[in-house]
């Protein structure tokens, strides 16, 4: 079986333009029947099987056809928004998991052959409570987000943590990792889900919850050569994993611990070195504030850039720094000590995380604030970049009104829409922070068109993702048999 995916892929949202065409050629032949130049497909659906071993809200649907044909599959309770997956291969039987189900509900499913003229099988099932600690989140959302969706990291929280996902305030999906921090999550093109476990290292899970891949933390059972690996993971262009992990050298008889990138093929099984701060930083002159031989860098986030480019975000120097495509040097630095383009002091960051280039030479950061001078404040901040003249111009930011201080943690994405969103990730008195725990998608002039606050049952949330779907459903309606 071939799921059409059409996953929105971190930011972009490759693909989802295609999906919602296919949800509404799926819907006219539903109402309509199929004009006199398209002969109808063939094939009926014979049966549906509900699995509800995964979770209290995760289910996994069977659909067997009475001959090997494609199947549409669509889902919905009253409440909820009405949603179709479509599996495009002609098989006689096809397994689907349904996202962005909610707790105490009763679904209707129905499956169908798309443009074919039988009509569709019905099917019913019921959702189960969330556990405690998930029950307990409050939200509270005002405006409508851009992508219904949002991935959210979880950090700390003193009963949960992980990966919850997050519709209209409320949770249709949770993955936990083994102590509740989670720092690092990306999602590849089938939909599998990479979250970065402090214990179990780099895990990949399909929507249902269950292990498709698995890259250990350092230790007995580990490949030899990374080291811990932490702070960030990103899907690469070629659909492989990049991850940040530390790496210890020598420096003048002293140990320094700095960090290096390496890049995981969970189908091939090889994990390769990619980048080494030692090869192309210099650790005496390279030092920030709060850099020591135990904690150099602090690199903290990690994304790719238009041109195949990795920026990279190095919280200990106040820096971000692009890394050519081939990882041969490094482009450019931006801030901190030894930055090679120039910047304004009032137009600098520290220590900050996360960053982006939404387009080429436009680069957006997370600016925390931590030990600003002149007085903490968190904001979005974004850059024209203009290498071959080695500056940095500022061309846009998004202060909270009243300011919010995040000393740590947070993120900031630009939307397919042009509006940004912007995650501030601490609690008041949390490290000398203000609080909430606030997501805000912000319109470019800065106007708030969506926000998500978080109760005080979450401490830290390290990031928050929108998207557009999970598993390429898209908006449907059911057909009338």
């Amino acid at each position: 079986m071939t799921l059409r995916s059409h996953v929105r892929h971190l930011h972009h949202g490759r693909g989802y333009p295609r999906a919602v065409a296919l949800a509404v050629a799926l819907t006219i032949g539903g109402a309509s029947g199929c004009s006199d130049s398209v002969a109808p497909v063939p094939g009926s659906v014979a049966g549906i099987t509900i699995d509800s071993a995964a979770g209290p809200i995760t289910r996994s649907v069977t659909v067997r056809m009475d001959q090997p044909a494609p199947v549409a599959v669509t889902y919905g309770a009253a409440g909820t928004p009405v949603l179709t997956l479509l599996a495009d291969s002609a098989s006689i039987e096809h397994r689907l998991t349904l996202p962005r189900l909610r707790a105490e509900r009763s679904y209707r499913v129905q499956a169908s052959v798309p443009g074919g003229l039988t009509a569709p099988l019905d099917a019913a099932f019921a959702t189960g409570a969330l556990p405690p600690e998930l029950a307990e989140i409050e939200f509270t959302v005002t405006g409508t987000p851009s992508l219904p969706v949002a991935l959210v990291e979880v950090v700390g929280a003193p009963r949960t943590g992980g990966l919850l996902i997050v519709e209209e305030g409320v949770i249709v999906g949770a993955m936990p990792v083994t102590n509740g921090a989670l720092f690092g999550m990306t999602r590849r093109e089938n939909g599998h889900i990479v979250l970065l476990d402090p214990e179990l290292g780099l895990v990949v899970r399909r929507l249902d919850g269950t292990l498709a891949h698995r890259l250990p933390q350092p230790g007995p059972d580990a490949p030899a050569g990374y080291g811990r690996i932490h702070h960030d993971v990103t899907a690469t262009p070629r659909n492989t994993i990049l991850f940040i992990a530390n790496e210890t050298e020598p420096v003048d008889g002293v140990p320094v611990v700095g960090e290096a990138l390496w890049e995981w093929n969970p189908e091939a099984g090889t994990v390769v070195r990619r980048w080494s701060a030692f090869d192309h930083l210099d650790f005496a002159p390279g030092q920030g504030a709060r850099s020591n031989a135990g904690n150099w860098l602090h690199g903290n986030g990690i994304s790719f850039g238009p041109r195949g480019n990795v920026l990279m975000s190095l919280r200990n120097i106040d820096q971000v720094i692009s890394i050519a495509p081939d990882f041969s040097r490094v482009e450019w630095r931006l801030g901190g000590v030894g930055g090679t383009l120039a910047l304004p002091d009032g137009d600098r960051f520290w220590g900050q995380h996360y960053v982006t280039e939404p387009s080429p030479n436009r680069v957006l950061v997370y600016d925390n604030g931590f030990e600003r001078p002149g007085g903490a404040y968190t904001r979005a901040i974004e850059y024209a970049i203009d290498a071959g003249r080695g500056t940095a111009t500022r061309i846009w930011q998004y202060r909270h009104a009243p300011d919010i201080t995040a000393s740590l943690v947070g993120s900031t994405q630009r939307l397919p829409t042009g509006n940004t969103v912007v995650l501030f990730g601490m609690l008041a008195g949390q490290n000398g922070s203000t609080g909430p725990i606030a997501a805000v998608e912000v319109t470019p002039s800065g106007a708030v068109a969506w926000r998500l606050t978080f109760g005080p049952q979450l401490t830290r949330v390290y990031r928050l993702t929108p998207v557009g779907s999970l598993a390429g459903e898209v908006p449907g309606q059911f057909r009338t048999p």
